[in-house]
């Protein structure tokens, strides 16, 4: 009886979690690129220090923002993901967060997530380090 009861838990909270799931982003395409970046060269030592962006002009959809957490990085992409990519949708990097000059909509880089604007967070690709050398891919 308890094994009965513990699937049926189980089979809700997974359910649950399941019905929450954000959609998929109906603008950004899928892209796949693998692009590194050393952090000893000056466009990209601002990266050394917890808190830093910096925009990175190759890979993505419109080019990649890379992150300093302080416990890692994040790299998103660098179109608004709130409309499909276009010639004003590079977003422009403003400390911790990025903003869409078509429609002001804002973003944060510690998580991703909207600021001001529609529903769809900011689209990440995966980031491994090694020394001062970041592995940015998708």
């Amino acid at each position: 009886m308890k094994k009965i009861l513990l699937s049926i838990v189980l089979s809700a909270i997974l359910i649950g979690a399941c019905k929450q799931r954000t959609p998929d982003n109906p603008y950004l395409h899928e892209v796949h690129f693998d692009i590194t970046l050393n952090l000893d060269l000056p466009r990209y030592s601002a990266l050394k220090y917890a808190g830093n962006a910096v925009y990175v002009d190759r890979g993505g959809i419109k080019g990649v923002f890379v992150y300093n957490t302080g416990a890692g990085y994040n790299a998103f992409e660098a179109s608004d993901p709130n409309h499909y990519p276009n010639d004003c949708s590079r977003m422009e990097l403003s400390g911790a967060t990025v903003q869409c000059p078509c429609e002001g909509n804002r973003y944060s880089l510690t998580d991703g997530r909207p600021l001001e604007g529609g529903p769809y967070g900011l689209k990440p690709y995966h980031v491994s380090a090694e020394g001062n050398i970041l592995r940015i891919y998708n």
